[in-house]
């Protein structure tokens, strides 16, 4: 597989899986942002946009055949903090050891699919994020309903507002970022997951519009039910 033209791997922080013994379960989180146009460097010419040739990828195939599946896909409806760098997406594959990721990329049915996910994405940045001792249990997503929504924080400060805090929240998920798999220079520390009312985003985004800063990602996400488990 060609070295990915939507972000820079971090091979300093991916060659300590190799040598650590103790390998762990991982969530990876994904930040998207699409081309309008997806570009195949093969050449061949679908006439489609980014976000279609991303569910061209889809690969749920080649994630099951090493024990991972995707926790979490959705769409972003509103980005309330962050820099110059508009995310369309965000989604959660699960992996039951880190070291499953590079299986995963060895494997015929991935390396068929990533030409798509090549010509679909403009930039990512993909995390691996692991639950807080202050919440040791992984967010469960699949009790969101088709009435929620989803505010996602991520930060590389400790002392970051909780945006969260502005409405009334439910959090379900706490995870820190143990590194950065692929993306750019900035590194991140923790990441939250609350569920928010559909009532409630007008409010949160005029409250958080003075607290936003170039350090903190905070979307509020629509879930895509059926590309959950």
């Amino acid at each position: 597989m060609n070295m990915p033209r939507y972000g820079k791997p971090n091979v300093a922080y991916v060659s300590t899986w190799f040598s650590d013994p103790v390998d762990k379960p991982m969530w990876a989180l994904n930040l998207m942002k699409y081309r309008p146009i997806a570009d195949y460097q093969d050449g061949r010419d679908l006439h489609i946009s980014g976000a279609d040739a991303d569910m061209l990828y889809n690969p749920t195939g080649p994630l099951a055949e090493v024990g991972g599946r995707v926790m979490l896909a959705t769409d972003v409806l509103h980005q309330i903090s962050g820099d110059e760098i508009t995310w369309d997406r965000v989604a959660v594959a699960y992996y039951p050891k880190r070291m499953a990721m590079m299986e995963m990329q060895q494997l015929p049915s991935f390396i068929d699919l990533h030409a798509h996910k090549d010509a679909a994405m403009e930039f990512t940045i993909v995390m691996a994020s692991m639950p807080t001792n202050n919440c040791p249990q992984p967010a469960d997503w699949s009790q969101l309903t088709a009435r929620d929504l989803l505010l996602v924080q991520v930060s590389n400060e400790n002392n970051t507002h909780d945006l969260a805090s502005l409405v009334t929240s439910r959090r379900i998920g706490e995870y820190e970022v143990e590194g950065v798999i692929v993306g750019d220079e900035r590194s991140w520390s923790h990441a939250t997951w609350d569920i928010i009312s559909r009532n409630d985003v007008d409010n949160l985004v005029t409250a958080s519009t003075s607290l936003a800063n170039p350090s903190l990602y905070a979307m509020i996400l629509e879930p895509l039910l059926d590309m959950m488990p």
